[in-house]
């Protein structure tokens, strides 16, 4: 395909409309003048079949043959080929076949003596004898018969000698196909036509009319005038495409979008510049493409030092935040207070600042003329351009407060509300005056008082700790949101009492939950006591698998798998969160679907709020992709056919069939995270990164978490946009796993090259011995535009019609391939258990989300269990990050 912008067009070739031809025609009818001397037969020269043939032989005068009216339809300048043959004549007597055209509104009766539009001559004659007619016809193609421009026209030809046969006739007219050009749209037209003026496409707007003409050759000519994009819109595939959100494109650039300036953004698609996020701001000066920047933050380290009883000299360091810009003047501010309890004043006018109070670039500033009898109060504010446009002061401020009049020590302190250090100052003595004995002595009381609180307040608070000590919980404070600190004894023995019988029950320990959540929760809430752990399946990074007993009821047993988490739940939102997933996972109701069992709580030793444990069907042979890996593990030898192959797919879309109906996103869609049944059934499973969708049709993901790179959508990663059809590219991405029996996908390729890979067009390969049609449909899945990929039931029933053309494979004869290979991944997975294959490990599979192509870093994460990440993974990320 020909990538196009506002200069150029592609060169498509001219094409033809056939108004008329005599080879399919049963008879021509057309009239003889005089009557008789042309006569219209059926022959079969060189044809498969008989064709009309208009022959006029004998006398040597002017007979002509007249065609019946024909419409000229859109047609401007006419062309014909033609096909005849000549008798031999002697030297000098040569007679040309002439053509005739009648340009009229309504049909003529007969010949009228007219215009001759050619007059053409074999070049090989037959003989009067031959009976070899067909090697004697003579081809001439595109013949220009001229213009027309009434209602239809008739074809007439004269001929004066000896024998002529004309055995092909087509009229056609040439058309200038649909073409776009300087992002205008012309419509296809006949050859020959007036001027035509074409129309802006979507997104453009005119600059001049555009205008240009068909030529005779069905070729368009030159453009005269044209349209360019309007602004926020960039040329893309001969067309204006609006700008995505997060980029721009300013009024008459010609380049294309941009990506927006750090700490701006746009509220549509289509954006003609980026507005600055709250607190930033441009400049009138700032071009659109520099950065919005906002006022820096106070200077840091502010001290003072005196250098006799009048003079300071006030130091600090830079902001730690220049606010995104270069420069930083500096403002310094005094006040003083006459006495204690009295009222901030400005300092008076014979306090002196060296260089300047105000549009200081340097860090510091000598003060003169104070009293060392009074308190003042010193602010150094930092300001840029910026906080003059936006008024910014306060919080660019530090504020230092020094008291002298009290003790002969000058001591600065920080006023509360400024993250700056607390510096302390000692004066120089002052001169030896007479000293008064009073305040000595009150000084010296006052003392004494405060060491005898002190002494009272420690005993009070050693007997009270005493008496805490026994105490199962003591809350010391929190250090951050949510989470509390407990005597580490105390944590020992909570831990020891986590399933003892007669502990709180898991409503209790929901104790604060809203009554809807914990009425809608009912169903699937089990006492812990009602679970039995088992050992270990597996692990991932935020929680494990273990083997369990779930007793649902007295004398009824049921083995499961009992997800359980490997870090603590530290915030009553995260848990609450967790629930409300489980409140939702509970309703899954279908058989391609892993179906939420139950949800119990435990306490555990890390964590200050209980930790749930999710129960769900036990499935011994584990994940598909396990077994996929091993059908093809080096030292056992199996089959698993092509139509099991095809079922698994069958199996997927029917479930996610199901899920999209409920509005659900799964965005984790892959092999890994489908489980393989007793009964060879798939059911796709692991729903932590699940999201329900309501008004809206799609989910933007705006908390950082760790995403599938490998299986994402285009839109997902570029954007982090998620609709079905980004589920749908992960099941073609999955489909690909499938055929290629549990391969990593784009192999060699890391995770901050794939996108420009997507953006460039490329795509997966082909496994090995992957059916054409069949790659055909996954392909499908990954267009670029979402809304042309099919959507899952589609998906399903496209897959039956392809396993529907493979022969029937016998019940008993799949059963016997697909137990051997659930065998040997058993024996694989007991002999390196914990641990991946070789080449199952997955490469590069989550990264921190959104991911542009020049901020993902590679990672590898080791395999998970096909249960790991259900409806708790989001929940368990950002609690783990926090």
């Amino acid at each position: 395909m020909w990538m196009l912008d506002a200069g150029c067009e592609t060169q498509d070739q001219a094409e033809e409309v056939e108004i008329f031809h005599s080879d399919k025609q049963a008879k021509l009818g057309w009239t003889s003048g005089p009557p008789s001397q042309w006569t219209d037969v059926l022959l079969k020269l060189g044809t498969q079949s008989p064709v009309p043939v208009l022959q006029a032989c004998g006398s040597r005068i002017t007979r002509t043959v007249l065609s019946q009216w024909i419409e000229r339809q859109e047609a401007h300048y006419l062309m014909m080929d033609i096909t005849f043959a000549q008798e031999e004549e002697p030297p000098g007597q040569l007679s040309p076949l002439r053509v005739h055209l009648f340009d009229i509104d309504t049909p003529i009766r007969k010949f009228q003596n007219g215009f001759i539009v050619l007059e053409i001559t074999n070049s090989k004659f037959f003989p009067g004898d031959t009976k070899q007619m067909p090697s004697y016809l003579n081809h001439s193609v595109a013949l220009s018969l001229g213009s027309v421009s009434r209602r239809g026209f008739q074809l007439a030809f004269s001929y004066s000698g000896t024998c002529v046969f004309i055995t092909s006739i087509r009229l056609y007219y040439k058309r200038c196909p649909d073409t776009v050009a300087n992002l205008a749209f012309f419509g296809r037209t006949g050859a020959g036509s007036e001027p035509l003026t074409g129309s802006c496409v979507m997104g453009a707007v005119k600059v001049s009319p555009p205008v240009r003409e068909c030529n005779l050759n069905g070729v368009w000519g030159p453009l005269q005038g044209g349209c360019t994009c309007e602004p926020g819109h960039q040329v893309m595939d001969s067309s204006c495409q609006a700008c995505k959100m997060g980029s721009y494109k300013p009024t008459n650039d010609s380049a294309g979008c941009r990506l927006c300036p750090a700490n701006s953004g746009t509220h549509r698609e289509g954006s003609e510049r980026c507005d600055c996020l709250q607190g930033f701001s441009r400049l009138p000066t700032d071009p659109t493409d520099f950065s919005c920047t906002k006022p820096p933050s106070a200077p840091v380290n502010l001290t003072a030092h005196s250098h006799n009883d009048s003079v300071l000299t006030v130091t600090w360091d830079p902001p730690l935040d220049r606010g995104g810009r270069q420069e930083v003047i500096y403002g310094v501010e005094c006040e003083e207070k006459a006495e204690a309890g009295g009222q901030w004043e400005s300092c008076e006018d014979h306090v002196i600042f060296l260089p300047d109070s105000s549009g200081l670039t340097s860090t510091s500033v000598s003060i003169m003329g104070l009293n060392p009898q009074r308190d003042y109060r010193l602010s150094v504010q930092a300001s840029n351009d910026i906080s003059i446009q936006q008024g910014a002061h306060q919080a660019s401020t530090a504020t230092v407060n020094i008291h002298r009049w009290k003790v002969p020590s000058v001591v600065i302190t920080v006023s509360p509300g400024f993250n700056i250090s607390e510096p302390e100052m000692t004066a120089v003595p002052q001169d030896q005056r007479p000293v008064n004995m009073w305040p000595t002595v009150g000084a010296l009381f006052g003392s004494l008082l405060l060491i005898a609180v002190i002494l009272l307040a420690v005993c009070i608070i050693r007997r009270n700790y005493t008496k805490l000590r026994t105490e199962p919980e003591i809350e010391l404070g929190s250090v951050s949101i949510g989470i509390s600190y407990r005597h580490p004894q105390v944590v020992e023995a909570a831990a020891m009492q986590a399933d003892i019988p007669g502990e709180a029950g898991v409503t209790e320990m929901l104790e604060g939950f809203s009554g809807s959540l914990l009425a809608s929760l009912k169903e699937v809430l089990v006492e812990r006591n009602k679970l039995t752990l088992g050992k270990e399946l597996g692990k991932g990074e935020f929680g494990s698998v273990r083997e369990g007993v779930f007793t649902p009821e007295e004398n009824l047993d049921i083995k499961v798998a009992v997800k359980t988490m490997r870090v603590g739940i530290h915030r009553q939102e995260d848990l609450d969160e967790f629930l409300r997933e489980a409140e939702i996972m509970k309703n899954f109701d279908h058989e391609n679907v892993v179906k939420l069992l139950g949800v119990t709580l435990q306490r555990e030793q890390d964590s200050p709020l209980p930790v749930p444990l999710v129960i769900l069907p036990y499935m011994k042979h584990g994940d598909l992709r396990r077994f996929l890996i091993a059908t093809r593990y080096g030292d056992i030898a199996m089959f698993v056919p092509h139509q099991s192959l095809l079922r698994f797919m069958i199996d997927i879309a029917a479930g996610m069939t199901y899920l999209s109906s409920q509005g659900f996103l799964h965005r984790d869609l892959a092999a890994r995270n489908c489980m393989l049944g007793d009964d060879l059934r798939v059911s796709v499973a692991d729903f932590g990164m699940s999201k329900k969708i309501y008004s809206s049709n799609y989910y933007r993901q705006k908390v950082a978490i760790r995403i599938p790179v490998k299986w994402m959508a285009l839109e997902s990663l570029s954007e982090s946009v998620y609709t079905t059809k980004s589920d749908v590219w992960s099941f073609g991405v999955t489909m690909w796993e499938i055929v290629s029996r549990g391969r990593t996908p784009y192999p060699g390729v890391h995770n901050h090259e794939l996108l420009d890979l997507l953006l460039s067009g490329h795509r997966l390969k082909p496994p090995e011995e992957c059916d054409q049609k069949l790659y055909e449909v996954m392909w499908s899945c990954w267009d670029k535009e979402p809304n042309r990929r099919p959507d899952f039931r589609e998906l399903g029933e496209t897959l039956k019609g392809l396993l529907l053309e493979l022969p029937v494979l016998e019940a008993s004869q799949e059963a016997s391939y697909i137990n051997q290979g659930l065998e040997a991944a058993a024996a694989v997975a007991a002999t390196q258990e914990h641990q991946t294959y070789s080449e199952g490990r997955l490469e590069n599979d989550y990264q921190p989300a959104p991911m542009g192509a020049s901020a993902a870093r590679d990672e590898d994460d080791e395999e998970e269990s096909g249960y790991l990440n259900d409806f708790t993974a989001s929940t368990v990320i950002r609690s783990h990050k926090e």
